[in-house]
């Protein structure tokens, strides 16, 4: 933080006699590793989005927008997307980035011996089978036509295609990756400190449980606003507080904390819906009793915690799947009923003096509140509820090693389209092989996921996803809490901040931030 401080001094000059600028934002967890292969938590994917450029990122309106490629076609059957590289692309060091970049990441991600959670989007692809069970080295359906064009074929129609990249996939430097062995490429020193980049900054230090250092990339396709980013890895009361002493510029704040913010001088607040929701995973393995996960979900006052913690900054979800035209109007809502959770346990055999761990990582203040009423609602029917607080390092191993009964998660892109929240939902997304965190499966659920996803008429699909939608609210794969509003606050120095619903891409336009002093 003393360095953060000390280089934002209006009078450091560069090689060109002009002043150098940097600003300060806050990291709300501790990052580990900065890997696009593996599935960061949210300070990472807020770092990897500053060093790793993909395709296309999203927007806050939910809709795609350029970045490595200016531009990309879709075919009318949904079969082939053909995406357009910028002219003259090169990766911080120099290096040419073409399209063989992209085809290398792709085969990356799929890649068995790599064994990356975040293979879902490719699965259409053609070739995807046969890389899987190891018969092709490479998708078929990937090509790079020429240097800056990337045609994608898909072996059924996918019109949800580009949504399930979400913010998109960071492309990674061939010269630098090219020659390790996929089995060895997750563990990789890159990771640790990628000093090569294709995104507007290159990292130039990772100071561990203190801050990150971002230098703008020379050789980024557009000018980047600002010299030097200092990622600082505070809790929350902290960084809010430095929002007053002028020491932080940016800050994802708590709904408790708006108040605050709002009657600080020099300070704007801001916000975006948005596109995810803060959920309980349910160990599938442990509760696979479907009344139990129903129980659960009517023992906590949702909307308690909305109006209490959130401020009223949110509302509750009943589904997994977001998408407003695949929602219909006869979902069973899950309100606060502490009886009806009982009546449902008693039902289903639940043993009452059984210990149930609630596991979050500490550390954000809203967050923090909501564990401590759902804790409290679960204890007020009987459940020996406990508080299990966790290190963000080891979140991944607990859930692929079923190591869990509850746990918070967040985040997510899943307004976009029906076929990303599949990610969370289908059998053979199970974690790590995908983003099934709470180990559920269910056929009759992924029959219909599966259909929707592959469905190009509109009104078809929205019937599809519709009945997904109903069994998923009958299921209760998951404990959907809420749907926050997520709150920026920036220093009046920075200009050019948009705000992101989706707390993990809030940088998202950082290269057009400037700061004046």
């Amino acid at each position: 933080m003393l360095a953060g401080c000390a280089s934002s001094s209006p009078d450091t000059e560069g090689e060109t006699g002009d002043a150098l600028t940097s600003a300060n934002l806050y990291l709300y967890q501790k990052p580990v590793v900065f890997n696009p292969l593996a599935p960061g938590q949210g300070a990472e994917q807020l770092t990897m989005s500053l060093v790793y450029n993909g395709l296309f990122n999203v927007g806050p309106d939910f809709e795609s927008v350029p970045r490595l490629a200016e531009s990309w076609d879709v075919a009318d059957d949904a079969m082939t997307y053909t995406f357009h590289l910028r002219d003259g692309l090169t990766w911080s060091d120099d290096e040419p980035l073409t399209a063989d970049d992209v085809v290398f990441t792709y085969n990356l991600f799929v890649n068995p011996d790599v064994a990356s959670p975040n293979t879902a989007p490719f699965a259409a692809v053609v070739g995807f089978d046969e890389v899987q069970d190891g018969t092709a080295d490479a998708l078929e359906g990937i090509v790079a036509e020429d240097d800056q064009t990337v045609t994608i074929s898909l072996a059924e129609p996918t019109p949800g295609f580009l949504a399930l990249f979400g913010s998109g996939y960071g492309i990674l430097p061939e010269h630098i990756l090219g020659d390790v062995e996929p089995s060895a490429i997750m563990e990789h020193e890159f990771f640790k400190k990628p000093t090569v980049s294709s995104g507007p900054y290159v990292m130039t230090e990772f100071n561990v449980d203190q801050n990150v250092v971002l230098e703008a990339n020379d050789n980024y396709w557009s000018e980047v606003g600002i010299d030097t980013l200092y990622l600082q890895m505070v809790t929350s009361d902290v960084a809010t507080a430095q929002l007053a002493t002028g020491e932080t510029d940016v800050v994802q704040i708590s709904p408790q904390d708006l108040a605050t913010v709002e009657g600080l001088d020099g300070v704007t607040v801001s916000s975006a819906p948005s596109p995810g929701f803060l959920r309980l995973l349910v160990n599938f393995q442990k509760f696979d009793d479907e009344r139990v996960r129903q129980a659960f979900l009517y023992a906590i006052d949702r909307q308690g915690i909305i109006d209490g913690v959130l401020g009223g900054h949110g509302e509750t979800i009943n589904s997994t799947i977001m998408t407003p035209w695949a929602l219909p109007d006869d979902l069973e809502a899950y309100e606060y009923d502490p009886a009806r959770a009982q009546e449902l346990l008693e039902e289903a055999g639940y043993d009452f003096s059984q210990e149930l761990r609630l596991s979050w990582i500490p550390g954000t203040a809203d967050r923090d509140a909501a564990v401590a009423v759902v804790l409290e609602n679960l204890k007020a029917i009987g459940i020996n509820a406990v508080a299990d607080q966790m290190e963000s390092a080891n979140q991944l191993g607990m859930i692929e090693n079923a190591e869990y009964d509850l746990m918070v998660s967040g985040g997510g892109t899943y307004t976009p389209d029906p076929t990303v929240s599949a990610n969370a939902l289908l059998c053979d997304r199970v974690f790590p092989a995908g983003g099934n965190t709470s180990l559920f499966c269910d056929e009759e659920l992924d029959t219909l996921l599966n259909e929707g996803a592959v469905t190009a008429d509109e009104d078809e699909r929205a019937a599809i996803y519709q009945d997904a939608v109903r069994l998923d609210n009958e299921l209760v794969p998951y404990l959907w809490l809420y749907v926050p509003d997520t709150l920026w606050a920036t220093s009046d120095r920075l200009q050019g901040f948009e705000p992101h619903g989706d707390f993990a891409n809030g940088f998202w336009n950082a290269a057009d931030w400037t700061v004046t002093d």
